[in-house]
């Protein structure tokens, strides 16, 4: 503000009537007037001073808050993609469980009882043996081994239950393979022809009510319950009471079976779980000879060679070359049969100190001889070639 406007004004306030200014007025209020100017100028000059600053500080805020926005919609983002990774993943654990009437209950134990008699009926290879004194065969190629006769049981009963199912029948494990005895089976009830009169159903449990009949024309019947889990189907998780009777098969040949004593059995039991000669000790030869038979029917050729004797003397070929004989030299069930026919029956004569034989007929080629040699030890024991 200049000195002309400060005059002016000054003037304007003289013209005022009945007001006498003091003569100090003037100077005050020009004094006042030029600090207030400086004041002004000063904030003015302090804001244009932090404006620069501001801003730059206000830059800053914003770039902050924008880097934090990214990194959330890049966690966010990173988060959706497992989520969906994950969702894609995951696959159900289970079926819900289907409905259980009394019509489906009625296949199912039609089905599992096939399923279990197939077990018992299979006629496997074809291919039967001796073991023991009893005629076995060899289960087919699918239920050739514990783990996949279970397995084939699953698809009707929890692997628990058909485990216990086979528990008790009599397998046997011959050369790596499952066999059983080779006899048929008959069942005793019906159970092709059960009918579920009540069904009580609780999520994945149930509790199934069947009337059996246990005779043909279906006069009598049995009332029992059973107990289903669902495991990818509704599955029996109970040891069904199935009953058979055993059918043995007509023998057609008019030759009699050959076949051990008790004492003879118990004594080859103990023999083929420990192929030692202490097992054979204080045997008849002609018990011996009989054993001799058994184990050449069961193609235990290890114990046929444990049955020699142990003379220097009289030793023909070893343990390791007996080994090697093939199969087809040994001789077919049949060919054994009916070289061995009647030796039960036979006559034990003793030649010498330590030689002897048993004398028999096996009614096709005559009378027959069968060697036997008395060990260093006191005891008989079959001679190598016995029937040469």
């Amino acid at each position: 503000m200049n000195e002309k406007f400060n005059d002016d004004f000054l003037q304007s306030l003289k013209k005022r009537p009945d007001l006498a200014p003091r003569k100090e007025f003037k100077q005050e209020l020009k004094t006042k007037l030029l600090n207030e100017m400086s004041d002004t100028e000063k904030s003015r000059g302090k804001m244009r001073s932090l404006v620069p600053n501001i801003l730059a500080a206000a830059f800053i805020l914003a770039g902050v808050f924008l880097t934090f926005e990214l990194i959330g919609i890049g966690r966010d983002g990173q988060n959706a993609s497992r989520e969906q990774d994950s969702i894609e993943q995951v696959e159900p654990t289970s079926q819900e469980p289907t409905e259980l009437d009394e019509s489906t209950a009625d296949k199912l134990i039609g089905e599992a009882f096939s399923r279990y008699d197939h077990i018992l009926n299979d006629e496997g290879t074809g291919e039967t043996f001796i073991f023991e004194g009893k005629p076995y065969r060899y289960m087919s190629g699918e239920l050739d081994s514990k783990e996949k006769v279970i397995r084939y049981l699953s698809e009707s009963f929890t692997p628990d239950a058909a485990e216990k199912l086979i528990g008790d029948h009599p397998f046997i494990t011959f050369k790596g393979k499952l066999a059983q005895p080779d006899v048929s089976y008959e069942p005793g009830q019906l159970w092709t022809a059960t009918t579920a009169i009540k069904v009580r159903t609780s999520e994945t449990m149930s509790d199934v009510t069947y009337e059996i009949p246990v005779s043909e024309g279906y006069q009598k019947a049995s009332v029992q319950t059973f107990r289903l889990l669902y495991d990818d189907g509704w599955k029996f998780s109970v040891v069904m009471p199935f009953s058979f009777r055993k059918v043995e098969k007509v023998e057609t040949d008019s030759r009699s079976p050959f076949t051990l004593t008790q004492e003879e059995k118990d004594a080859y039991q103990e023999f083929s779980e420990d192929p030692t000669e202490v097992h054979l000790k204080g045997l008849s030869p002609i018990s011996l000879a009989k054993l001799y038979v058994q184990a050449s029917l069961d193609e235990r050729y290890d114990l046929v060679y444990e049955m020699y004797t142990d003379r220097p003397d009289y030793i023909r070929w070893t343990k390791e070359e007996d080994e090697e004989i093939p199969k087809t030299d040994r001789g077919t069930k049949e060919n054994i049969l009916n070289t061995f026919k009647g030796i039960e029956n036979g006559e034990f004569i003793q030649t010498s100190d330590i030689d002897g034989y048993i004398k028999y007929d096996n009614g096709g080629e005559g009378t027959m001889g069968f060697q036997m040699i008395k060990d260093e030890d006191g005891y008989w024991s079959v001679g190598f070639m016995p029937t040469q």
